[in-house]
């Protein structure tokens, strides 16, 4: 058996980085880049209008005057309009937001800016404008001021949310490099386990752990494939590990303690997995098994043996899995693992005397410091008490009491309330 921080460590240097690939951009939202996106347009690609208005020359706004300037409209321009008219002294533009600024003009006024109702002069008609507050190059957007031809807008490491990759459309790439979506295999072993939709009879569950940690891949960005349910039968077994091999990541619940019918570890032994570590001090979560698949050309499959009590898989999955695919999918390092705050207890609980011990809380920020509330929990089959929560308290071993005021580690898997 070996500590947390052990177990962990062993993770990080067998994790790499997936190879990147090639992929249409919209595929890649959520990736991480890996290779630079350079555009191939300046941005805007052209003098461009920030308000609907009047496209003038500054010239004419030189003299303040109460009354205002009067210029002859010479062309109304909305957007995707492009005119090959001149804009001279004494005349202007009527044009929208968006548009391509004329030749000689060098300013928008704002439409609300008109006086004596020639707001809506358009076209071969006059407008008379307010001169107080002009500035030359008001309200347009000089070409290229945003970006240029040639220059790299997303650069390596680049996470693609929507944003970017709306940068990355405007820039002109259809496609990037950055690296893929990490395919993880779940399978879940038990022969009392049922379908999801199927109504357990006596000696039957329904099967939670596939969903839950289907779940918890698809909240990293991953790809979830189902492999389903195996009987506690040593063919069943491995037929369904065999197929979750070809995936980057298998993740198997149920069947790694040391029960007659906990198979798991020997059918990974004959399907040729090597094993890294089994067993963990901690609870809940001991019996968790870690192991390696090496392929011929290809980047080894990571295999992990979670507990097949629901709430021992689920933080077996957060400590140990979750670094793993993120270290796969190329995410930086401070996304490896859910981060960790000290917390004010707003409840007595007690520490397990053998090894860290992990129990649900409910956290609220406050003015004074983050709070955490224990939960009642019956143990690590109950996932009422850990659906409710918003994080993990983190209890070293040696059977001390904590109570209320007392300060305590807690890890944090959702947003905290703010009080």
């Amino acid at each position: 058996m070996i500590e947390i921080s052990a177990a962990i460590a062993l993770i990080e240097q067998t994790a790499t980085p997936l190879p990147p690939r090639r992929m249409p951009l919209l595929d890649a939202c959520g990736r991480v880049l890996a290779a630079p996106v350079v555009s191939d347009v300046d941005s805007p690609p052209w003098d461009r209008a920030m308000m609907d208005g009047f496209a003038v020359q500054a010239i004419d706004f030189q003299a303040k005057s109460s009354a205002g300037v009067a210029l002859d409209v010479l062309v109304d321009l909305a957007a995707g309009t492009v005119s090959t008219m001149t804009i001279q002294s004494g005349c202007c533009a009527r044009i929208m937001t968006g548009a391509a600024i004329p030749t000689g003009a060098d300013a928008v006024v704002p439409i609300e800016w008109a006086l004596n109702n020639t707001a809506d002069a358009h076209a071969g008609g006059k407008v008379c404008l307010s001169t107080e507050k002009f500035r030359t190059g008001q309200h347009l957007a000089k070409q290229g001021t945003a970006f240029r031809c040639g220059q790299e807008v997303l650069s390596v490491g680049t996470t693609l949310g929507s944003a970017a990759i709306g940068l990355a459309t405007e820039a002109g790439a259809t496609h990037v490099v950055a690296a893929p979506r990490v395919r993880v295999a779940i399978l879940s072993t038990g022969s009392e386990l049922v379908a999801p939709e199927a109504l357990p009879a006596l000696g039957q569950t329904r099967c939670s752990n596939g969903t839950m940690l289907a779940a918890a891949v698809r909240l990293l960005g991953a790809e979830p494939i189902p492999l389903g349910i195996a009987s506690d039968r040593p063919e069943a077994i491995r037929a369904l590990v065999a197929q979750g091999l070809a995936a980057d990541v298998l993740v198997l619940s149920g069947g790694v303690s040391a029960g007659d019918l906990d198979l798991v570890p020997e059918i990974f032994q004959r399907c040729g997995i090597e094993k890294i570590f089994h067993k963990v001090r901690l609870k809940p979560g001991k019996p968790v098994w870690f192991g390696m698949l090496k392929r011929a050309h290809e980047a080894p499959t990571l295999v992990f043996g979670l507990p097949g009590n629901p709430a021992s898989s689920l933080v077996c999955f957060e400590l140990f899995v979750r670094p793993a695919i993120q270290i796969l999918a190329g995410s930086p390092r401070q996304q490896w693992h859910l981060p960790r705050q000290r917390a004010r207890l707003m409840g007595p609980v007690k520490a397990a005397p053998d090894r860290p011990v992990y129990l649900p809380c409910r956290l609220l920020r406050s003015a004074r410091a983050l709070e955490a509330t224990p939960l009642q929990w019956t143990g690590s089959s109950d996932l009422l008490g850990l659906a409710g929560a918003g994080g993990l308290l983190a209890l070293p071993a040696g059977g001390d009491r904590y109570d209320v005021g007392d300060e305590v580690d807690v890890v944090l898997w959702a947003a905290v309330e703010c009080a």
